[in-house]
């Protein structure tokens, strides 16, 4: 009976110790009673795609600037022979200061000159020193002091790349046979091809002096026709030239006719323009006044015309029997 009342006692304070027991606590914080289960990785997240590199702008051709023009004062000047000594037309001691005058109050860049005699050119080229000469004699001989188609150009904005000339006569040299009944008579065209210093620009100048004798039915037609086929020749439709010079013609002439459809005419054309019926040519007198002086032009644009005909402002009342005429021309 004892042995049995100890046995009991034993099989319940085992009972009371195993109640008393903690149950272990689940792993990952998992609820005491709930069935634990393996959570699933978290699939990864895909990597966002590099967003492609935004080309670059091609950059925008610059606007190639335009060039400044080339922009030049061009007169003509029949500056009459040094050989008459009429009162009031003598060179050396009324005409010569006039002239030099004139051409340092216009102040031209480029002047083209006819009958300037040899010492005339020795003259002007002593009193401008800025200009350079280009010159010719009419008869071809040049130890003779006679007339001279003459170029002067300011040295400090033009160089020269080629010159040359050519008569009006049948075969184009100095004595070549001539048209009408005056075998004695030359005239002749020197041409000057320049180029501007500060550009590189070039174009061409034509001092001519057409017939004003002979048989002008048939000479003059004869100057525009080689003047023109010398042009074409040398410079060509699309080159920059300009013609000068005593053309013995009026404007509404006939015989030039071709020269204007060819080319503009400074009086007829520019901007701002004393007129193509401003007298040119005044004789050292009052009446029978012409227009016979002329700047022609192509591939340009002439912006002024003038006519140096003041009767007080260089000491004389003429300093030649042809007024100076000049242009300002661009291209």
């Amino acid at each position: 009976m004892k042995k049995l009342f100890s046995l009991l006692l034993s099989v319940a304070l085992l009972g009371l110790a195993v109640a008393c027991t903690p149950s272990p606590v689940p792993d990952d914080g998992q609820e005491q009673g709930q069935e634990q289960t393996d959570t699933p990785d978290e699939p990864e997240t895909p990597e966002t795609p590099e967003t492609p590199e935004t080309p670059e702008t091609p950059e925008t051709p610059e606007t190639p600037e335009t060039p400044e023009p080339v922009s030049f004062r061009l007169m003509s000047f029949n500056i009459l022979q040094s050989t008459s000594e009429t009162a009031g037309r003598e060179w050396a001691s009324v005409r010569k200061a006039a002239c030099i005058k004139m051409f340092k109050d216009i102040k031209p860049d480029i002047v083209c000159v006819q009958e300037a005699r040899k010492t005339q050119c020795a003259d002007l080229a002593t009193a401008l020193t800025q200009y350079s000469q280009i010159k010719y004699p009419k008869d071809g001989i040049e130890s003779n002091g006679g007339q001279r188609n003459l170029i002067m150009y300011n040295n400090l904005k033009f160089l020269v790349v080629e010159w040359g000339k050519f008569w009006f006569s049948e075969d184009g040299t100095a004595n070549g046979g001539r048209w009408g009944d005056d075998a004695t008579t030359q005239k002749m065209t020197i041409y000057v091809h320049f180029r501007e210093m500060a550009t590189g620009r070039e174009f061409w100048v034509y001092d001519t002096h057409f017939f004003a004798k002979c048989n002008l039915e048939t000479s003059r037609p004869h100057c525009v026709e080689m003047s023109l086929a010398s042009i074409k020749e040398k410079v060509g439709d699309e080159g920059v030239v300009f013609f000068c010079g005593d053309l013995n013609l009026q404007p509404d002439d006939p015989v030039l006719k071709p020269m204007f459809d060819y080319m503009k005419h400074a009086a007829t054309d520019a901007e701002e323009s004393d007129g193509v019926g401003a007298i040119t040519y005044n004789g050292f007198r009052e009446t029978n006044l012409k227009v016979l002086d002329h700047i022609f032009y192509r591939n340009a644009t002439a912006r002024t015309y003038k006519v140096v005909n003041s009767q007080t402002a260089y000491g004389t009342k003429w300093i030649s029997d042809h007024y100076p005429v000049y242009a300002d021309v661009e291209f």
